[in-house]
């Protein structure tokens, strides 16, 4: 007994060690401007633990962060592209994360998480695949999406084949061609779906799910639906609470409850049916009668900041969807010198940067 409680004092004091000594990695294209030119130099570079700041820029390159587990922050959605094939594999890649970073794809899928990796964080990130199937392809154990934009683009946004529990909080699920193979979730996966505050665009059949646990979902939004709608298959047992959805939507299962049929009334600010796109799209909720529908109108115990009963879709709930994708940790868009300047003279430096909310 001893000589376990001795083991487990050691792996805990070396991995406070390990975190106490990671490193942040800067990558930028800019010449000169940062350590690392690629996010490929700067994995290289890393150790588990480590974080990588991403400045803004495009990137094109492909990545296997196998054996490693790291954090990669980016600028923002709208300033920090990476075109790219990923495939997270390995145990010791558990806990990486993805945070405001736009994620082109282009392959069969934008990110493979092989079932021998667990606890995949994708946070503030928008995921699209050019090739045309999967930007999510989860094989892994527990995944967590929070604050992003998952786009199906001629297949499924998220296919899963996982025995781990998924968490969707704050995320827009777009369709970008209808199509009843054009699904939100697809697959058979073996453990509970959670899905909170998020809000499905131009889909005809969103959920194609056959696992046999159950998906959950709370104070969610259906819109814009194609000719013919379903809402699919889902596992029995599952159930919807506070739902809202219009605009020939088809008729809630019994097991959706509490809901709220939004008819013609268009819940957001401004949005292109067509597909939604950023920023010529808002999805903030109006202050019309679709809007103020799915005002303080979600599941009692989950509060929104004003301490009233959350609003539905990507705005409500207690955490507020990110514009952007804007990160928590501060970046410097611009530099400017202002003066002219000479060998031992003082430098005048203007800058313009950007923080989001902490979680």
């Amino acid at each position: 007994m001893k000589s376990a409680l001795r083991l487990v004092l050691l792996s805990a004091l070396l991995a406070i060690a390990s975190n106490a000594f990671a490193t942040i990695r800067f990558v930028s294209p800019n010449p000169g401007s940062a350590p690392h030119s690629t996010i490929t130099q700067a994995w290289s570079a890393a150790a588990t633990g480590d974080t990588i700041v991403i400045g803004p820029g495009n990137y094109s390159e492909n990545l296997n962060p196998n054996g490693k587990r790291i954090h990669f922050i980016g600028a923002g959605w709208d300033v920090c592209t990476w075109t790219g094939v990923f495939q997270v594999n390995g145990s010791a890649a558990s806990g990486t994360t993805f945070e405001g970073i736009r994620f082109l794809g282009g392959g069969y899928y934008t990110f493979y998480n092989h079932s021998s990796v667990d606890s995949v964080t994708y946070r503030r990130c928008n995921i699209l695949s050019i090739a045309g199937y999967v930007p999510l392809y989860l094989a892994s154990g527990r995944t967590y999406v929070t604050d992003c934009v998952l786009h199906s683009n001629g297949g499924q946004a998220v296919y899963m084949t996982s025995n781990g529990n998924m968490v969707f909080r704050n995320t827009v699920f777009n369709c970008i061609t209808q199509s009843v193979n054009n699904n939100a979730l697809n697959g058979p996966n073996g453990g509970t779906v959670e899905i909170y505050n998020c809000v499905f665009l131009n889909f005809v059949k969103p959920f194609e799910v056959t696992g046999i646990p159950q998906v959950i979902g709370l104070n969610n939004i259906f819109w814009d639906w194609g000719a013919s709608p379903t809402y699919g298959t889902l596992p029995v047992g599952s159930v919807f609470e506070y739902t809202a959805s219009g605009s020939g939507a088809p008729a809630f299962p019994a097991s959706f409850t509490t809901n709220i049929s939004l008819g013609a009334n268009n819940p957001f600010v401004t949005y292109d049916n067509t597909y939604y796109t950023y920023p010529d799209s808002n999805l903030h909720l109006n202050g019309g009668a679709g809007g103020l529908l799915c005002v303080d109108a979600g599941y009692p115990s989950i509060l929104d900041l004003d301490s009233s009963p959350s609003d539905l879709g990507v705005y409500g709930g207690p955490k507020p969807f990110v514009d952007h994708g804007v990160p928590a940790y501060p970046f410097a868009l611009t530099l400017s010198i202002d003066n002219l300047v000479e060998v031992g003279d003082s430098v005048n430096v203007t800058s313009s940067g950007r923080i989001g909310p902490r979680y």
